[in-house]
Order: structure tokens, then sequence, then C-alpha cells
């Protein structure tokens, strides 16, 4: 796939993704394993011409940080950040911040990459269009759901992710019988796949991230998909297959095909590997909505515009898939199924299972609140 020659301080940022790509885990036995790709970060498709949104990339050495335009330094951002672009001043960019906020920072400190235009996903899309977000659940002290063993979800989210990362930005044949993926040349790479924290960021991508900061940077880069990787907690009920549950966004057309296309191959990759599952007594593609307003329950797919899903793989807090979660070979099924479900959605007009209707929900579940929220600073 051609690509465009990417600016001196992004091509640094790339450098940096080919080591974390080149060191994730690989599945036991080589299966599947593609440990030489290269996540890409410069959309290759025509860019919106007007409008300050996009995504700025923090360079080497950090960017500072103003609360104000030409105000005080509020302090040094960390290199290779993403930092969404809400609006523009002249040579001033506002921001969305890790933790939420709204900050300035200068347009000649960071990299600008301009959002692209969103496609229609389906029989004769070009794949190696496509400009995806993955968004590790959690990080930093919110942790998620947690094992008996002591293990937290926030780990487990970070490794699958990479996992699924890799795929995207490299070529891949897949084989629809078995599911097996392989580096190949059926499914090409996509042109721009982002993670929201990934092993190039501060603390080897092990910190903490808003709600909306994780739904703007899908917005800024102008995805065809955000994808949330998450691992589930609490079950209720004992199932003969896996108990995974895929939200979507209702508010986001496209979004329960999505779901429903990713169920279906989470189903198929984890099935496998245990003869009894736990879950929910109804499992699938769901989604949760305020019963006062019917808008979205989960404040990142209410506020994000892309095809979006939160995915929930395994349930963490039972041994046997704690123990599953821990191994190679189930995080790059995880990862493989995901990928196999936004391939059919991306490139096809396929449904998967059957979507569940809306669910009425005002419980209390997800992220802490970003009061106490610290944006990573250049060391």
């Amino acid at each position: 796939m051609a690509q465009s020659q990417p600016p001196t301080k992004i091509a640094a940022l790339t450098a940096l993704l080919l080591l974390a790509a080149a060191c994730a885990p690989a599945p036991e036995g080589g299966d599947g394993s593609n440990s030489s790709t290269v996540a890409a970060t410069t959309p290759s498709r025509v860019a919106v011409p007007d409008g300050p949104a996009g995504l700025a990339v923090v360079p080497q050495g950090g960017a500072d940080i103003s609360s104000v335009i030409d105000g005080p330094v509020s302090y040094r951002s960390h290199e290779n950040l993403l930092l969404p672009i809400v609006s523009d001043s002249g040579d001033w960019l506002q921001v969305v911040t890790t933790c939420g906020s709204e900050e300035w920072v200068r347009r000649s400190d960071v990299e600008v990459v301009a959002r692209s235009t969103a496609a229609s996903p389906g029989a004769g899309f070009d794949l190696s269009s496509a400009v995806i977000v993955v968004d590790p659940g959690h990080g930093g002290r919110d942790k998620g759901a947690k094992g008996p063993s002591g293990s937290n979800e926030k780990d487990f989210n970070l490794s699958i992710s990479i996992l699924l990362r890799n795929r995207l930005a490299g070529s891949q044949d897949i084989d629809w019988k078995t599911g097996h993926v392989r580096p190949g040349d059926e499914y090409p790479a996509v042109a721009s796949v982002w993670m929201t924290r990934g092993p190039e960021g501060p603390d080897d991508g092990d910190f903490e991230l808003g709600l909306a900061y994780r739904a703007e940077v899908a917005n800024g880069a102008g995805a065809d998909a955000l994808v949330a990787i998450h691992n589930n907690s609490s079950p209720t009920a004992t199932r003969s297959t896996p108990g995974s549950e895929v939200f979507y966004a209702v508010s986001s057309p496209g979004s329960d095909r999505l779901a429903s296309l990713i169920h279906e191959e989470l189903i198929r990759g984890l099935s496998p590997f245990a003869s009894s599952w736990e879950g929910e007594k109804i499992s699938g593609p769901k989604a949760r909505v305020d019963p006062g307003t019917g808008d979205d329950f989960y404040g990142l797919l209410r506020r994000s515009d892309s095809s979006s899903v939160i995915v929930e793989g395994l349930y963490i807090s039972k041994a046997k898939e704690e123990r599953l979660l821990g191994t190679s070979l189930v995080q790059m099924a995880y990862a493989d199924a995901v990928y196999r479900g936004l391939i059919r959605y991306l490139t096809s007009d396929e449904s998967g299972t059957p979507v569940i209707e809306p669910i009425p929900f005002s419980g209390t579940v997800g992220s802490p609140s970003t009061s106490s929220c610290v944006v990573p600073t250049q060391p």
C-alpha cells in the first residue's frame, strides 16, 4: 500500500510503534503471529479540508501546554500522546487532554494530522483507506475489574489491543472456515490505526484516560470504527458458550452491525478454550440507554461520532477465565476475533449475531471520575 511520507517527528513516532509491534507477545506455536507490522500514523485518504479537527501528536521531548492562548506554560505534555483538536486560533490549537480538559498548544510544537474523511462500510470498501481507533479500557489508577489471583483488567486490555493493532497495521490472510489469521495479501493494512494508550506512551501505556478524551481521539481522527477492548466481571449464569458481550451505540449508525459481527467472531474464536463459561442469561450485541432520554448510557459511545462498540470478552472475575486471559493463545484469539469482525463490517454487508434491542439502564458502572486524573508530563 502506497503511503505519503510522514513528517520527521511523525517518523520518530512510527519508529517507536515499530519497536512496540516487534515486542508484542506472540501466540504459542507462532500460529497467526505477525511481529513485523507497523502501526500507520498518517491517513492516506484525503483529509477534511476545512475546520481545525484532527489530532496533534506530541513529538519527542514533549510540548508545552497552556490554559489560555499566549498564557504561561501549565506543564509540558509527555511525548507520543495524541491530543484531539477541537478548535484553533492562529498558531494555537485547542486540544482535549488525556483527562478530558481543554487546553492550548502551539501548532508549531506538535505534528498535526488532519481528520480523515469517513467512508461507508460494505461491499467494495477500500480497506487500505480505513482509519481505526483501538481503545484499551481503563489504565493508570483506573485498574478495571480484578481477577481472583490479583490480575488487573487494564493489563489484559492493553495486551489484546496491541495484538489487534498489529493485525490491522499489517496485510493478512483469513481462513474463514477455521478463523485462522496469518500474514498474507488478501486483506491489506489499514491506512491508520490509533491507540488511545499504547506502549510507546507514558509508563508503557499504563496511564489514565477520560471518556471524553477516548471519544475525541476517534472524532479527531475521522475514524471508520472505534473499538474499546474490555473484560467483564460478576457473571450471573453458567453458559455453554462464552458470555462475551459487545455494547453498541444507538446514536451511531452501523454500530449495531459492527457489534453483531464482532460478537459472532468472539464466540467462534473463544469457544474451543473451555467447555463451560460464565456470563449473563442473555449475552450478545447489546445497547444500554438512559431510561429517560433514550441516549446511550455509556459516555464513550454517546460522545463518539464513529461506529463504536465496547467489547467485553471474558470474565476476569472467574478464576478459569482469568487464567485463560493470561495465555498468549487466548489473547491472540480475542484479538483475531475482533479483527475478523472489523474486516467483515468494513468490507461486506453481512450481519452476525442477532442484535438485542436497547435496554433501559440506570446503574453505576464504568470508569471512576477523572476529578483526580493527572495528565502525563515529560520527565
